[in-house]
């Protein structure tokens, strides 16, 4: 009996003895942490310039340059220069100048609207004759200014004359004789002066030479 309790001790000491090695050989519980996730910011995008600007150059304001005219020699008109006499003939205005002495073409407006166009008589190169495509002239008293160029820039005299083509008697000159005659159906006149003495002076008119005279009128209207 006594054999059989040391026995029934002994494998309860080796029972205890198993348990007590199995709880130690458990493993023991370790906390794995789950990696912790580094918030990573993304790379920040760097614009990347595909084209060079290149700055706009503010155009300057430069002055256009002012038109330069070639100067014409103009040796001058004579101190004797002075107007002769005018006429009509067909659609033109003949102004005939004595003592000009301009060896080339002169150019010219009358009252400042009227174009004329001059140069030296071919038989007295002395003198010039000047044209106009204007024939309705209801005065006198005319301003002529001369240019030595075309584009009337180079202004070389100006004069008023009394050109005969007024035929309102109070531009009659005193101590003169009129006459009125009718050509192709116009009036025109042609006066004839003397001094005090009675001598003659001088005679002018608009008579177009080469016109068809058709008779005597009385003063032409004005």
């Amino acid at each position: 009996m006594k054999f059989q309790r040391l026995i029934l001790i002994f494998f309860t000491a080796i029972l205890l003895a198993g348990c007590a090695t199995q709880s130690t050989a458990l493993p023991t519980a370790t906390s794995t942490f789950l990696p912790t996730v580094t918030a990573t910011s993304k790379p920040s995008a760097t614009p990347t310039s595909t084209s060079t600007s290149t700055p706009t150059l503010v155009p300057t304001d430069t002055p256009q340059p002012s038109p330069t005219f070639t100067v014409v020699p103009f040796p001058g008109f004579s101190t004797m220069f002075n107007y002769y006499k005018g006429w009509i003939d067909g659609d033109q205005t003949h102004f005939y100048f004595l003592n000009s002495r301009v060896p080339n073409r002169v150019y010219g407006l009358v009252e400042g609207t009227h174009e004329i166009i001059c140069d030296p008589d071919p038989t007295y190169s002395y003198h010039m004759e000047c044209l106009s495509d204007f024939t309705e002239w209801d005065q006198s008293y005319l301003e002529f200014t001369f240019y030595a160029d075309e584009a009337h820039t180079q202004e070389v005299y100006k004069q008023v004359y009394y050109t005969e083509f007024g035929s309102d008697p109070r531009y009659i000159p005193v101590d003169c004789e009129a006459e009125f005659r009718i050509y192709d159906g116009r009036c025109y006149y042609a006066y004839t002066c003397y001094d005090k003495q009675g001598n003659y002076l001088y005679s002018m008119d608009n008579i177009p030479y080469g016109g068809h005279f058709e008779g005597y009128s009385a003063p032409c209207p004005p």
